[in-house]
């Protein structure tokens, strides 16, 4: 059975643990902050070399998980943040890119088959839409005076 000072102590170290282990509390602060505040837990519990290893190995699990899931929480919230903003996100971006590229590529492919038929390029002109058509038999192409 456990002196009652052990108890203590063990109540302390939970409480210690649970106190560290916070979510938001252990996610804003840096490694070597939870460290020394770890160490000084140990010096004031006055824990053996084990259990202060075992306490700080602890620390430092659930330090790397809770960084992971604020991480985590973060990116999702940024992503919100920017699609109701209407914002692209670089994979909208890289998306777009891809699909450019895919219409450059089917508009030259197209362009490609309507090559012209003629053995010297560029002299089968077409007759743009400011290009009168020619007139017709008999017809004059002046609009005769009033």
């Amino acid at each position: 059975m456990k002196s009652p000072a052990m108890k203590g102590k063990a109540i302390m170290i939970d409480q210690m643990k649970k106190a560290l282990s916070t979510g938001v509390g252990l996610a804003l602060k840096t490694w070597a902050e939870v460290e020394a505040a770890g160490k000084e837990m140990i010096k004031r519990a006055q824990l053996s070399e084990k259990d202060a290893g075992q306490l700080l190995q602890h620390l430092k699990e659930r330090y790397e998980k809770t960084q992971k899931q604020m991480e985590g929480q973060v990116n999702r919230l940024v992503k919100d943040v920017l699609k109701k903003a209407d914002i692209a996100t670089n994979e909208d971006v890289k998306a777009l890119k891809r699909e450019i590229q895919g219409l450059k590529k089917d508009l030259k492919a197209a362009h490609a088959t309507k090559a012209p038929k003629s053995g010297r390029a560029g002299s089968a002109k077409k007759a743009g839409p400011d290009k009168a058509a020619p007139a017709a038999k008999g017809r004059s192409k002046t609009k005769p005076s009033s």
